[in-house]
């Protein structure tokens, strides 16, 4: 949305509205912008969850996982978990036989992976990144 249009919404005038989100942004509440693509008119039509569990779980072991994981193009998410795995990562990828070359040349092969099982997303409903204010 636009200033105007934020302001118009809650209320108030375009510049204190204008104040408060500079104020917002440099508190770190407003994180930063983005511009939301269409990833199936960009040709991705598979998205996969794909769970990881590591061979080790020191502090060491996440991280050089973590930063290697963060380089891969198609990962959209990398999440750390308690439980029978240890990360959820999210990919978006063309096709099936893309999703088999990313795992066979990238997943498997990052640090410390023991064991990947990953699901299908068949449809996606709802997707977002608003919070329940």
């Amino acid at each position: 949305m636009t200033v105007s249009e934020i302001a118009e919404r809650v209320g108030l005038s375009q510049s204190p509205c204008s104040r408060r989100i500079s104020r917002l942004t440099e508190e770190g509440i407003i994180c930063g912008k983005v511009v939301q693509l269409d990833r199936k008119k960009l040709g991705f039509d598979v998205i996969v969850l794909v769970r990881i569990k590591l061979t080790e779980h020191g502090r060491q072991a996440l991280n050089v996982f973590q930063e290697a994981a963060m380089l891969i193009p198609e990962v959209q998410v990398i999440q750390l978990m308690l439980g029978e795995f240890d990360f959820n990562v999210r990919v978006v990828v063309r096709d099936m036989d893309h999703f088999q070359t990313l795992l066979r040349e990238k997943l498997v092969m990052l640090p410390g992976v023991q064991e990947i099982q990953s699901t299908v997303i068949l449809e996606e409903m709802k997707y977002t990144t608003s919070l329940p204010l």
